[in-house]
Protein backbone atom coordinates (compact mmCIF):
# COMPACT_ATOMS: atom_id res chain seq x y z
CA UNK A 1 0.00 0.00 0.00
CA UNK A 2 1.43 3.40 -0.87
CA UNK A 3 0.22 6.28 1.05
CA UNK A 4 1.38 10.40 -0.50
CA UNK A 5 0.30 13.09 1.32
CA UNK A 6 -0.82 16.30 -0.78
CA UNK A 7 1.63 18.67 0.79
CA UNK A 8 4.34 16.43 0.03
CA UNK A 9 3.74 16.32 -4.10
CA UNK A 10 6.49 18.08 -5.40
CA UNK A 11 4.90 19.84 -8.70
CA UNK A 12 7.43 20.07 -11.86
CA UNK A 13 6.82 22.93 -14.76
CA UNK A 14 5.37 21.37 -17.59
CA UNK A 15 7.21 21.80 -20.69
CA UNK A 16 5.28 22.19 -23.71
CA UNK A 17 4.71 24.45 -26.23
CA UNK A 18 1.56 26.52 -25.94
CA UNK A 19 1.83 26.24 -22.02
CA UNK A 20 1.96 28.67 -19.25
CA UNK A 21 1.78 28.71 -15.58
CA UNK A 22 0.88 24.86 -15.92
CA UNK A 23 2.85 21.85 -12.99
CA UNK A 24 2.33 18.65 -12.58
CA UNK A 25 3.36 15.19 -10.65
CA UNK A 26 3.50 12.00 -10.97
CA UNK A 27 1.98 10.46 -7.73
CA UNK A 28 1.01 7.11 -8.16
CA UNK A 29 1.72 4.89 -11.69
CA UNK A 30 3.82 1.85 -12.23
CA UNK A 31 6.58 2.82 -9.76
CA UNK A 32 3.82 2.48 -6.85
CA UNK A 33 2.42 -0.42 -8.14
CA UNK A 34 -0.29 0.68 -9.95
CA UNK A 35 1.02 -0.87 -13.60
CA UNK A 36 -2.08 0.32 -16.26
CA UNK A 37 -2.46 4.12 -15.11
CA UNK A 38 -0.88 7.31 -13.83
CA UNK A 39 -2.79 9.33 -11.58
CA UNK A 40 -0.64 12.84 -11.71
CA UNK A 41 -1.65 16.00 -10.44
CA UNK A 42 -2.03 19.21 -12.19
CA UNK A 43 -1.84 23.04 -10.47
CA UNK A 44 -2.48 25.64 -13.46
CA UNK A 45 -1.51 29.58 -11.55
CA UNK A 46 -3.85 32.05 -12.39
CA UNK A 47 -4.02 33.09 -16.40
CA UNK A 48 -2.37 29.78 -17.47
CA UNK A 49 -3.29 27.19 -19.51
CA UNK A 50 -1.95 24.07 -21.14
CA UNK A 51 -1.77 23.36 -24.88
CA UNK A 52 -4.75 22.47 -27.10
CA UNK A 53 -3.89 18.58 -27.95
CA UNK A 54 -5.42 16.06 -28.73
CA UNK A 55 -4.08 12.11 -27.94
CA UNK A 56 -5.28 8.71 -28.44
CA UNK A 57 -5.77 8.00 -24.97
CA UNK A 58 -8.71 8.97 -22.56
CA UNK A 59 -8.50 10.91 -18.86
CA UNK A 60 -10.59 11.15 -15.78
CA UNK A 61 -10.22 14.46 -13.54
CA UNK A 62 -11.19 15.53 -10.26
CA UNK A 63 -10.49 19.47 -9.73
CA UNK A 64 -8.73 19.23 -6.05
CA UNK A 65 -9.05 23.07 -5.21
CA UNK A 66 -9.44 26.32 -7.26
CA UNK A 67 -11.55 26.82 -10.51
CA UNK A 68 -10.63 26.93 -14.28
CA UNK A 69 -12.40 26.15 -17.37
CA UNK A 70 -11.84 22.72 -19.59
CA UNK A 71 -11.98 23.33 -23.60
CA UNK A 72 -13.49 19.21 -24.86
CA UNK A 73 -13.62 19.64 -28.79
CA UNK A 74 -16.18 23.00 -29.35
CA UNK A 75 -17.84 22.74 -25.76
CA UNK A 76 -16.03 25.04 -22.88
CA UNK A 77 -16.95 24.14 -19.46
CA UNK A 78 -16.64 25.83 -15.71
CA UNK A 79 -14.89 23.44 -13.47
CA UNK A 80 -14.81 24.07 -9.68
CA UNK A 81 -13.57 22.07 -6.40
CA UNK A 82 -15.40 18.76 -6.16
CA UNK A 83 -15.95 18.79 -9.88
CA UNK A 84 -15.49 15.69 -12.57
CA UNK A 85 -14.70 15.36 -16.19
CA UNK A 86 -13.95 12.74 -18.60
CA UNK A 87 -11.86 13.88 -21.65
CA UNK A 88 -12.53 11.04 -24.60
CA UNK A 89 -9.03 9.95 -26.68
CA UNK A 90 -8.60 11.79 -29.98
CA UNK A 91 -10.46 15.03 -28.86
CA UNK A 92 -8.63 18.57 -28.86
CA UNK A 93 -8.87 19.79 -25.15
CA UNK A 94 -7.11 22.40 -22.94
CA UNK A 95 -7.54 23.40 -19.61
CA UNK A 96 -7.20 27.39 -18.98
CA UNK A 97 -7.41 29.40 -15.46
CA UNK A 98 -9.03 32.60 -16.05
CA UNK A 99 -9.66 32.92 -11.86
CA UNK A 100 -7.55 34.87 -9.27
CA UNK A 101 -6.82 30.89 -7.60
CA UNK A 102 -4.56 28.18 -8.74
CA UNK A 103 -6.88 25.82 -10.12
CA UNK A 104 -5.23 22.20 -9.54
CA UNK A 105 -6.61 18.87 -10.38
CA UNK A 106 -6.30 15.27 -10.55
CA UNK A 107 -5.61 13.67 -14.26
CA UNK A 108 -5.76 9.80 -14.44
CA UNK A 109 -4.33 8.47 -17.57
CA UNK A 110 -3.45 4.73 -18.80
CA UNK A 111 0.21 3.71 -19.35
CA UNK A 112 0.26 3.55 -23.28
Amino acid sequence: MVVIKHENIKLFDVQMDGTKGAFKANVIGKPEGWPDHTLRVFRIESGGFTPHHQHDWEHVNYVIKGRGRLRIGKELFDLKEKDFAFVPPNTEHQYVNTYDEDFEFICIVPNK
